[in-house]
C-alpha cells in the first residue's frame, strides 16, 4: 500500500499514467475490438499533451483522421513519418492514420536536438501503443510502470539499460517529497555505463547489493549517505548500488584532462566532466529540488515546474557566441554564458547585454545617471562626501571602472549582475555600465506591458541594440536578438 501511494503522489496527469482502458488491453490483448478510432484518439491526446510537456509552447493540430479504421490495416502499416517543413518551423506527424502538424511556437527553426526529441517522443508513445496488443513485444508491462517522460528522457540518452534511468529518477522524485530534520533532502546518483566502475577494476559487485529504486528512500539514513553535489550513489549497469563516491575526484581519476566537459553551472561542472566518455549519466536531486540529468559532458535535462526541459546547451551557447562573435571575441561570450548559468542555479535575476556599437547604442539605451563615467561628480566641492542620489551609483562605479568584463574575476562578474538593473558591454568587451535602468522603447512598452515583466520587458528592448541574457529567478535562461526571444533553457 505504501508504494502504490508513493507512485500516485509522483504520478503525472494523463499522459503518465496508464488509463483503464490500457489496463484492460494489457490484460485481454485477445479480446475482439472493433474500429481502433477510439484507442487512436486517446493517444493522439496522450501525444499531443506528453508533447506539450517538453514544448509548453507548442501547438499540435490534427490535419486529417480516418473516422474508421481497420484495425489490420492500422497494426500493418508504417507507425509513424516525420516531415519538416522547408523553414523547419513546423512539423507533420503522420501517425497510425492520422495527420498533425506541430508547430513550436516560436519563430525560430527548432534545433536538431529538438527535431530528434519530437521524433523520440512519437516513438516511445508508439511503442506505448503497439504494447497494448503485440504480446511479442520485449518489455511490454515493464513500460507501464514508469512514467512515459521518464522513458522518453532515457531513449533520447540511447539508454542501453531503459529501466534503469526511470527508476532512479522516480527515487530522486520522491525524495524530493521527503525532509530530513527539517531540511529539503538532497542526492545524487552515478549510473555507470561500463560493466565495472572504472575506478575499482576487477572488484565485483557485493552479493546482495540493492537496487537503486524508490524502496531506498524509505530507508531514514538514505538521506544523509550522499548530497548529490559533493558524493553521489554509484550504480551498476542492472541498476544494482555499488558504493558512495566523490563525483570530482571520480571524475578526475576516469576522464581524461584534456577532455573539456561543456559549459555547465559552477556547482555541477565535476558532474557533466565525469560523463564525457564511457556513457555514463548523471542525476542529480538540488538544493531547489531540481532534478538534473547528465550525459556525454553536458547537463542534457532539468525538471522543474513539474516537467522536463531539453537543455542543449551547447547549441544555444553556439547561437550565443556567433551573435557575440560578430563585432567581437569568443571569450567575452563565454563569460557572460558561464555567468549566467551560475546565476541561474543561484536563483538570481540578471540581465546580461552587448551593445554592438556603443557610440550609437548607450545615449538610446542608457540614461546619463547610469553610465559610467571616467571620474564621479560631486554635488559640492567643499563636502564630496556628500553625493546626492543621483550621483551615489556613480561612486559604486568606481570599483569597476575602467575594467574589462575579461579582467573581473567570474564572482565579481556575478555580483554586479545581481544587483537591479542591467550589465552592458562592449563588443570588445569594455565593461560599460552595471545596475543600469535601462530605457524601454514606448513601442515596446505597449507591445509587451500586458504579458511580459519588468525585466523581460527590458531585455527586448535592449535586444534592438544586440544580444542579450536575461536570468530569471526561477532558473531560466533567456537569449534576446532583434526583438524576439530566440531560445531559453
Amino acid at each position: 500500500m505504501m508504494e502504490q501511494a508513493i507512485r500516485k503522489a509522483v504520478r503525472f496527469d494523463a499522459p503518465s499514467a496508464a488509463t483503464m482502458a490500457e489496463q484492460t488491453l494489457l490484460a485481454r490483448p485477445d479480446r475482439h475490438l472493433g474500429p481502433a478510432s477510439k484507442v487512436v484518439g486517446l493517444y493522439q491526446s496522450v501525444m499531443r499533451r506528453t508533447l506539450e510537456h517538453f514544448f509548453p509552447d507548442s501547438v499540435l493540430e490534427i490535419q486529417g483522421d480516418r473516422s474508421i479504421i481497420d484495425w489490420d490495416v492500422v497494426m500493418q502499416e508504417a507507425p509513424y513519418r516525420l516531415t519538416d517543413d522547408p523553414d523547419r518551423l513546423a512539423i507533420e506527424i503522420e501517425w497510425r492514420g492520422t495527420r498533425l502538424t506541430f508547430q513550436p511556437g516560436s519563430p525560430v527553426p527548432l534545433f536538431p536536438a529538438e527535431r530528434r526529441m519530437i521524433d523520440v517522443i512519437v516513438a516511445a508513445l508508439d511503442h506505448r501503443f503497439r504494447a497494448l496488443f503485440d504480446q511479442d513485444i520485449a518489455d511490454r508491462f515493464e513500460r507501464f510502470n514508469y512514467l512515459t517522460e521518464d522513458l522518453i528522457i532515457a531513449d533520447f540518452l540511447d539508454s542501453v539499460e531503459s529501466f534503469r534511468i526511470p527508476a532512479a529518477l522516480e527515487a530522486l522524485r520522491v525524495a524530493a517529497l521527503s525532509t530530513y530534520e527539517n531540511k529539503r533532502v538532497t542526492t545524487g546518483t552515478l549510473l555507470l555505463g561500463t560493466p565495472h566502475d572504472p575506478t575499482t577494476p576487477g572488484r565485483e559487485n557485493l552479493q546482495g547489493a540493492p537496487q537503486f529504486n524508490a524502496r531506498l528512500t524509505a530507508i531514514k539514513g538514505f538521506h544523509r549517505l550522499c548530497d548529490g553535489v559533493r558524493t553521489v550513489f554509484v550504480v551498476d549497469p542492472q541498476g544494482e548500488l555499488v558504493r558512495i563516491a566523490d563525483v570530482a575526484e571520480w571524475a578526475e581519476r576516469t576522464q581524461m584532462r584534456r577532455c573539456q566537459a561543456h559549459l555547465c553551472p559552477r556547482p555541477y561542472q565535476a558532474h557533466a566532466r565525469a560523463t564525457i566518455s564511457g556513457g555514463h549519466v548523471c542525476l542529480v536531486l538540488t538544493p531547489s529540488q531540481e532534478i538534473k540529468v547528465f550525459a556525454q559532458g553536458e547537463l542534457a535535462f532539468s525538471f522543474s515546474d513539474g516537467r522536463w526541459r531539453l537543455l542543449d546547451v551547447p547549441t544555444k551557447f553556439a547561437v550565443w557566441r556567433e551573435a557575440v562573435e560578430r563585432d567581437g571575441d569568443g571569450d567575452l561570450a563565454r563569460r557572460l554564458f558561464q555567468a549566467a548559468l551560475n546565476l541561474s542555479e543561484a536563483r538570481v535575476g540578471a540581465l546580461l547585454v552587448v551593445a554592438r556599437d556603443p557610440e550609437k547604442s548607450v545615449p538610446q539605451l542608457i540614461a546619463p545617471v547610469d553610465r559610467m563615467a571616467e571620474e564621479v561628480a560631486v554635488d559640492d566641492p567643499q563636502d564630496p562626501e556628500n553625493l546626492s542620489p543621483r550621483l551615489a551609483k556613480r561612486a559604486l562605479h568606481h570599483a569597476v571602472r575602467g575594467m574589462a568584463v575579461d579582467e573581473l574575476e567570474p564572482t565579481v562578474l556575478e555580483a554586479i549582475a545581481s544587483l537591479d538593473g542591467a550589465v552592458v558591454a562592449a563588443p570588445d568587451g569594455r565593461l560599460l555600465t552595471f545596475g543600469a535602468i535601462l530605457r524601454i522603447n514606448p513601442e515596446v512598452l505597449d507591445l509587451g506591458r500586458s504579458v511580459q515583466g519588468a525585466r523581460t520587458l527590458a531585455a527586448l528592448a535592449a535586444s534592438q541594440f544586440g544580444p542579450v541574457l536575461k536570468v530569471s529567478e526561477d532558473g531560466y535562461v533567456t537569449m534576446f536578438l532583434k526583438g524576439r526571444r530566440v531560445w531559453e533553457f
